[in-house]
């Protein structure tokens, strides 16, 4: 009895598999750190703010409990530790981009209620054929350039939406379709690389400008932007997009859903009222978010928030709250604020500044300049996954960088432009809004992000560090 109780115990089955090793490692990282003596540099506070953090990615790495749970119980371990106190620890939570990030699902609940979705889709397959390969990249070039003109969560979310049509047709369940992994992959994925293109693709870009414009008064234009960003993604789209679908391998569309489909647009017919008034709210939002670019009161949460009621509007009846709150994934919200709260906790405990002040001590700055740019490049990247507090890295990070660059002689626009890029969005965890939105959807798991997104992510970094400085010389920005 006791040596087949053992046995189940370390079964594949048992609790020490992927799940129960990641609360063996949460709970060892615990341990840990309550024997890890406090410094000048590192209060007692920082030590268990890191320890939070790196509680919280273990269990979220290895599954061990639901997303949103871990992310509330690593909060409450956050305070248990001394990280932080009940007054602030849920910080993250009120915050406008969680708010914003609930109602902008509105939009695939608005569309799913629509045959636009249909329409397009079957538009894309008379390019595509019926191969996944290519339906996926073309739906990575249209995030991509959508996400060129406004943040990279609506452009996700949008074309998440459209590809709700294709999954269903194709019978793609959850967790076990490769081409709904690799479309939930995909898709967050050509947002944040399109985000890089323009100043008004992501608030990084604009929060990192203004930094370089208080530290040196210098400033990029819309076009020089234009130019730095540009080729980055036309060279990272079709590279990323080999890497995710030689990784994922996505399964090929059969002829019955690719002919279900197109029988579904030309059933469609003609576009009826609502689909009408469906649209031209589809169409208003992504307007209005771009122009809120130059009007401040036009900002992302406020028209997400305004535009989800405009739907629920009595005699507009476009969308009800029962068909919207379906749609929204709310253990990724509960997981998005508690990131949120964890790199909160991060900042105000000093950990942040310690682990700047680390690095940069290092030597690090003492390479040659293009080896300098890529290491510092490659561990702000790390850092930002398992701590995804962008203007906080972007604050404590850029000044410093600003300052050696104009030792070196260097355009600070250089890690300026760099900065924003990185904190933009990465492709090794799901732990950012831009992919949170789509693992909700359950197609894909830590694990899957991560080795899809480890090759995309050594591209993006290398090809922003050998581009960035080399054209910002020609530009002579």
């Amino acid at each position: 009895m006791a040596q087949e109780a053992l046995t189940k115990f370390f079964s594949k089955e048992g609790f020490l598999n992927k799940r129960g090793l990641g609360i063996v490692i949460a709970v060892a990282i615990l341990v840990v750190a309550s024997f890890v003596p406090e410094s000048p540099d590192l209060s007692h506070q920082g030590i268990m703010a890191i320890a939070s953090l790196l509680f919280a990615v273990s269990l979220w790495v290895c599954g061990s409990f639901s997303v949103g749970v871990t992310g509330i119980l690593a909060l409450v371990i956050a305070v248990v530790m001394g990280a932080t106190d009940y007054k602030t620890v849920f910080s993250g939570f009120g915050v406008s981009v969680v708010f914003y990030v609930i109602a902008i699902f509105a939009l695939p609940a608005l569309l799913l209620k629509t045959q636009w979705g249909v329409r397009l889709v079957a538009k894309l397959f008379k390019l595509t054929g019926e191969s996944s390969e290519k339906l996926i990249l073309a739906f990575m070039i249209g995030t991509c350039l959508i996400s060129t003109i406004m943040s990279d969560v609506p452009a996700a979310v949008l074309f998440m939406g459209i590809s709700y049509v294709v999954l269903k047709a194709a019978g793609a369940q959850p967790g076990k379709s490769r081409l709904g992994k690799c479309m939930m992959i995909a898709i967050p994925i050509a947002a944040v690389i399109g985000g890089v293109v323009t100043p008004a693709g992501s608030s990084f870009n604009m929060v990192a400008m203004g930094v370089l414009t208080g530290a040196t008064g210098q400033t990029i234009s819309f076009l020089n932007w234009i130019i730095v960003g540009l080729p980055i993604a036309i060279l990272c789209i079709p590279l990323c997009w080999f890497s995710i679908v030689k990784i994922l391998k996505p399964e090929q569309l059969d002829s019955s859903a690719y002919d279900s489909l197109r029988q579904a647009a030309e059933d469609a017919g003609k576009p009826t009222g609502f689909e009408v008034r469906a649209l031209v709210m589809i169409l208003a939002l992504p307007v209005l978010w771009i122009l809120g670019t130059w009007i401040p009161l036009l900002n992302v949460t406020t028209v997400a928030i305004i535009g989800l009621a405009i739907m629920m509007f009595p005699g507009l009846n476009l969308l009800t709250w029962d068909e919207f709150s379906k749609q929204v994934p709310w253990t990724i919200i509960l997981m998005m604020g508690s990131v949120l709260s964890l790199g909160n906790i991060f900042s105000a405990s000093g950990a942040d500044k310690f682990v700047t002040n680390l690095f940069m001590s290092s030597g690090v700055a003492d390479l040659n300049f293009t080896v300098f740019l890529l290491v510092t490049v490659a561990f702000i990247y790390l850092l930002h996954t398992i701590a995804p507090v962008g203007a906080a890295i972007i604050s404590l990070f850029l000044p410093i960088l600003i300052g050696i660059c104009t030792t070196l002689g260097v355009s600070p626009a250089i890690p300026t432009m760099l900065l924003a890029f990185i904190v933009a969005g990465n492709f090794l965890l799901p732990v950012n809004p831009t992919l949170i939105v789509t693992y909700g959807e359950g197609y894909y798991t830590f694990g899957d992000m991560f080795k899809a997104g480890v090759i995309p992510a050594i591209i993006f970094c290398v090809c922003m560090v050998l581009w960035v400085p080399f054209i910002c010389g020609v530009l002579g920005l």
